[in-house]
Order: structure tokens, then sequence, then C-alpha cells
């Protein structure tokens, strides 16, 4: 799981909890916002509901959804100050910059592992990924004016079909599109030192079904007397050309891995990554790029972890713990991202049985 703000941090907000904002506050954080294009938003979660090997053969079904949300200056004022503005004065807002790209998919995975000498193995992992909710939408026009009192919009948004009394899309969530995806890896042991790569989604035919696909305009207008609005869905062939685009690349890159792990006594073990993607407008639920060291204790019953990365815009920090019962396996960990302008925050929790 993961959560983070930009440039106003988790942490920032968290000191005002319950207390009003000095205005000089107030002042310093809208000019970060401004300064930033933006307040940037993120929540996301990765769960892996059943996994299972057995001999050679491992099986997973996971689920994964993501947001990402970006508040405009304009909007970013009106909260703090109200709509006396920052002098005092009622004042003009712009809502242009505001975004919303959200994701949801789960992916059922079976796994091959061919040992090829002793100390080499190949691996080879194919998997069904079935879409459901999406979610594109951006803000391309749109104000707050005080003289006279008048608000416009243009929100257009493309999501998985909401209103099936229309007949316009067809309502499923549980099948918003699928595809088939391939991976390949190899693991080589040396010894002390094991060497690992991987290339995810080689191949991916992930695609989403535009008949379960509603585009709203998302404009209004309102002014002293009259009133518009027009959020009703309509079929996705209406929808603008930049979003179509953008849910249509919205689908799975490929990714490469490389790992190393170097067992210094029995007890401790140090290891090296480096991972990204091949591409910036996919599916991704993190950073894109990372490069990492980290070290596990093994003190008896109990596991301990910690490592360091540098990521796409800035560095990562983790570390966890696992409680070793037996065949039960209790591990949990938190990490920390942090950018030049941005915090986010990462937990897992894992339980597993059979010394796995």
């Amino acid at each position: 799981g993961q959560v983070g703000l930009a440039p106003i941090t988790l942490w920032e907000l968290a000191e005002f909890q319950g207390v009003l904002v000095p205005a000089s506050t107030k002042e310093v954080w809208l000019n970060e916002i401004i300064a930033a294009g933006g307040e940037q938003g993120s929540v996301g979660a990765d769960i892996t509901v059943l996994a299972f090997t057995a001999g050679n053969l491992g099986f997973q079904l996971s689920a994964t959804g993501s947001m990402d949300a970006t508040i405009p200056a304009g909007v970013a004022e009106g909260v703090l100050y109200g709509n006396a503005g920052r002098t005092g004065e009622a004042t003009d807002l712009s809502l242009i910059g505001a975004t919303i790209k959200s994701f949801g998919v789960s992916t059922a995975a079976l796994s091959y592992a061919l040992p090829l000498t002793d100390a080499l193995a190949f691996g080879v992992t194919g998997k069904y990924i079935r879409g459901h909710g999406v979610a594109v939408a951006r803000s391309v026009s749109g104000a707050l004016e005080s003289d006279p009192i008048r608000g416009t919009l243009d929100f257009a948004a493309v999501t998985t079909c909401a209103d099936d009394t229309s007949m316009l899309c067809e309502q499923d969530l549980a099948n918003g599109g699928s595809g088939y995806g391939l991976d390949l890896g190899m693991m080589l042991n040396l010894g002390g030192i094991t060497l690992g790569g991987s290339v995810q989604n080689l191949v991916n035919t992930f695609e989403r079904d535009e008949t379960r696909l509603g585009y709203r305009p998302g404009t209004l207008l309102f002014e002293e007397g009259s009133s518009a609005t027009d959020f009703d869905e309509q079929p996705f062939d209406n929808a603008p050309a930049d979003i179509k685009a953008i849910i249509r690349d919205y689908t799975f890159q490929p990714s490469y891995r490389l790992g190393a792990a170097l067992d210094v006594t029995s007890a401790l073990t140090l290891t090296g990554d480096i991972h990204g993607e091949l591409g910036d407008d996919g599916i991704s639920l993190g950073q894109r790029y990372h490069t990492g060291v980290g070290a596990e204790l093994r003190a008896g019953f109990i596991h301990l972890r910690g490592g360091v990365a540098k990521i796409t815009d800035g560095m990562q920090y983790g570390g966890g713990a696992s409680l070793v019962l037996g065949p039960v396996n209790l591990s949990a960990a938190g990490g920390l991202q942090r950018g030049e302008d941005s915090e986010t925050l990462l937990g897992q929790f894992v339980l597993s049985f059979g010394n796995r």
C-alpha cells in the first residue's frame, strides 16, 4: 500500500491537525503549489489474494489499483483562503490543470522454473489480466470569476460505465478489458553469490473494452440568474482524441529487473537491485525507476531487513521484520519515498505458510 502528497506533504498537514493554519504558513504552501504546478496526490495498493508453489510450478492471484490526482493552484487557493482570497478581497481563480488518473486490474499468473544446470535456472510466467475500473479526466478550461460572479468548467472524463440505464455503454466492473502477458527470468547461483534478472511484460496484449467505457463532457456554467451543466454519460466515441489516446496507452509497458545477493555469513545477506519500466504512460504502482541496496539479518526466529534506493524523483528508505514461527511466517515492512517536493508512505504485510 502507498499514499503520498506533494509538494505539501502528509507530515506538513499533520502538524496542523485540529488547529488553524497561520496565514504565513498558508502563503508558503500556496507559493510551493504554484511553483509545482498543483498539489499532487496518490494512493494505491497491490494485494496478493493467493499464492503457492508446488515443485517447479508457482501460482499467484493478485489485484492492483491506484489513483493519481492533481489539484490546481486556483482550487488550492480557494481551499486555503475561501472566497475572500489571499488579500481579503474576492479574486478570480483558475481551475485549469485538475487531473485524475486511476485503474484497477486483477491478474492470475502461472510460473514454471526449469533448472538448466545445478547453478542456472530459467523461468517463464504466463498470466491473464482482467481490467476493472478506470478513470481519466482533465480540466482544459475553467475559472471562478469575482466581477461579475461567474463560474465555468470543462472537466472532460472517461470512466468505466456507471449509468447502465442509458444503454450507451455496458456496466460491468468485473470485465473492463482483458489480455495475456509473458514474463521471462533467470537465476544463477555461484555459491555465496546469487544473480537474477527478468523481463516482465515482454509480451502483453491487455486492452480495455471500449464498449464498457463512457464519456462525460463535465461542463459547467453559472452566473447570476442562470446555470447550465452537462455531466451526462455519452458513448466513448464522443470523447476528445487526447483522452482516447491516454486510455488506449494506459496499459502494461515492458519492464526489467536485475538483482544480486551476497551471503556474507549464514545469518547476513547483502542485496542490490535495479528495475525500471520501458515507457512513461503505462499502468504503474509506484516509481518507474529504482536502484537500491539492502541487507537481511537472521537471528533465530526473527529476521530484520533494511534498505535504501535511488528512485525516479528522489530517495526511498525502508525496513521490515519477520517472525518465522515454524512453518508460519509473519512479515511487515514500511518505507518512505522522499523527493525534492514530495513524500510517499509505503506499507506491506505478508502471512505465509510452509517456510515460504
